[in-house]
């Protein structure tokens, strides 16, 4: 894994550098008053990976230009003023731990730290250094609402469907739907979860998972997808007087916010009441494909805390629709 991280580094270090040098001020404009970043957050997620570095690459050549000044600051990690190829470069070798973070110039800095977390005021996110959180979970204080990064443990263990009926013996009741389907020569499984954690938070969940195509037990753990297969991913939810959004480029898209407690004897009439929207834009045309076929294909919700399960299907122009370039959105109730 990290000698794949490292050849990817250079291989897109190589690109970076045969890319336009586009050139656009940052700390030359004002920041808002309240401003504050983690250096090198060029998306403002809370996190600093590839998809910083992906996003100054997209500013420099002018495809996709970052509006917002404070996320021009923090991807300015050289401190020349200046989103540069240079700032990618670094963000990348930060990323696969050739330089520390404490080698990005920070202006303006002002994220406050406690023990090994930081806040930022400006996105409201609180993670550790790395980005991983508290055991791989974060907390955005302006929306109110913990988040697994991504970053954290989980992407070492995989996921099988075991984990799901042994969840609810940690007071975790959810409804799952599972959308497989096969492309490249992989099982894939894109899953959905919505219910309750802990009887402290409701939430969901969204997760993109895929083994060999050679695998015939359904328990088989599936592989976390590599980072060339993040996709696009939003994400609303809503329960009651509970909701929110949710955005990232990520392999797993979470949310929980804090809920009345709520004994187990009341889930299967309140989880159902739970909506969840998801957007996704993929960057692959062949895995849109697939996906599409395999969002069709549903045809049942597993309830963990019932063991059993009940009919359930998208169906196009009622609860699923594709937007056109590689983007579909579709709800769950």
């Amino acid at each position: 894994m990290k000698i794949l991280k490292k050849v990817l580094c250079v291989f897109l270090a190589a690109v970076i550098l045969c890319s336009v040098s586009g050139m656009f001020a940052t700390a030359a404009e004002t920041l808002p008053q309240n401003a504050s970043y983690i250096a090198g957050d060029a998306t403002g997620d809370g996190i600093i990976n590839s998809s910083d570095a992906l996003a100054v690459i997209n500013h420099v050549t002018k495809a996709v230009p970052i509006t917002d000044v404070v996320r021009r600051t923090a991807g300015d990690v050289t401190g020349d003023d200046k989103l540069t190829s240079s700032d990618a470069l670094m963000i990348l070798n930060f990323k696969v731990g050739n330089i520390e973070s404490k080698d990005f110039v920070r202006k303006n800095f002002n994220v406050q730290q406690v023990a090994n977390l930081y806040y930022d005021p400006y996105t409201g996110h609180v993670v550790d250094e790395k980005g991983a959180g508290v055991v791989g979970y974060g907390y955005d204080a302006k929306s109110g609402v913990f988040y697994a990064t991504g970053e954290g443990w989980q992407r070492e263990v995989g996921y099988t469907e075991a984990y799901d009926r042994a969840a609810v013996l940690a007071a975790m009741p959810l409804d799952t739907i599972r959308i497989k389907f096969n492309y490249g020569g992989k099982q894939w499984m894109v899953q959905l979860w919505k219910g309750f954690y802990g009887f402290l938070f409701s939430g969901c969940e969204i997760g993109f998972y895929n083994r060999p195509d050679s695998t015939s037990d359904d328990l088989k753990t599936y592989n976390i997808v590599k980072p060339d297969f993040y996709q696009d991913i939003t994400v609303k939810f809503n329960y009651l007087l509970h909701s929110f959004t949710r955005s990232d480029h990520a392999w797993w898209l979470t949310g929980f916010t804090p809920t009345a407690n709520i004994s187990a004897l009341q889930a299967p009439l309140s989880i159902p009441l739970m909506r969840m929207e998801t957007t996704i834009k993929f960057n692959d045309a062949g895995l849109y494909n697939a996906f599409i076929q395999g969002l069709k294909d549903v045809d049942h919700i597993f309830a963990n805390y019932t063991g059993n399960t009940r009919a359930f299907k998208f169906i196009d122009g009622k609860n699923m629709r594709e937007l056109g370039n590689k983007t579909v959105t579709f709800n769950w109730q």
